[in-house]
């Protein structure tokens, strides 16, 4: 009996996530002088220096995945290394299979590991997002960004995703209308935080 109980510990361990990246308060009101660094700071990202290496095209890092089973997550690695503008990235084919990956799981809600890499024309990092629930059972999106300037962000953990539609005033973008079927190709999902602000793009 002591050695099952001690198998099923092993087993939990093995199957933790980190703890949310998450701001303190959701209270807290953004100083209108607000720098995106301190924003980023306020609401749980966290910014630190890792040895990032090359494998298969995507930047990561030991322990990039903190601990998780991976093989209890379904995969996808998508890349497109060559430097790029901005505007040919956003509407790169590889975004859209991205896309169409982690909302179908999202929706259904299976455990994903996505990783993806893009490059600018002064700039390349990969995005390391995992779909799956929290320790209270709890679905949210994780996001791990890993940079050629040897730093690693932890994103705002995300509880909500939603397809969005353009781009508005103020460069917000707005939902798609009820029943509207999304298009990977040309609408972009939106990650928001714990307290219903928007934290993101893919």
């Amino acid at each position: 009996m002591i050695a099952v109980l001690a198998m099923a510990g092993q087993q939990d361990a093995r199957h933790r996530v980190p703890p949310p990246r998450e701001a303190k308060s959701c209270e807290t009101a953004a100083d209108p002088d607000e720098r995106p660094k301190h924003r980023f700071e306020r609401k749980g990202g966290r910014t630190t220096r890792a040895t990032v290496r090359t494998d298969g095209g995507a930047l990561t890092v030991d322990g990039v995945a903190q601990g998780r089973d991976l093989g209890r997550y379904d995969k996808l690695d998508v890349a497109n290394p060559q430097p790029r503008l901005t505007s040919e990235i956003e509407r790169d084919p590889l975004l859209a299979r991205a896309r169409s990956f982690l909302w179908e799981h999202w929706r259904d809600r299976r455990p994903a590991y996505l990783i993806v890499t893009m490059s600018s024309v002064d700039a390349r990092s990969t995005a390391h997002i995992f779909v799956e629930p929290d320790e209270t059972g709890r679905w949210r999106v994780y996001r791990r960004v890993v940079r050629q300037t040897d730093e690693i962000d932890d994103l705002p953990t995300a509880y909500s995703v939603e397809w969005t539609i353009g781009v508005g005033w103020h460069g917000r973008r707005t939902p798609l209308s009820l029943g509207q079927a999304p298009d990977p190709t040309k609408h972009v999902l939106e990650f928001r935080d714990k307290c219903g602000d928007v934290e993101g793009s893919l």
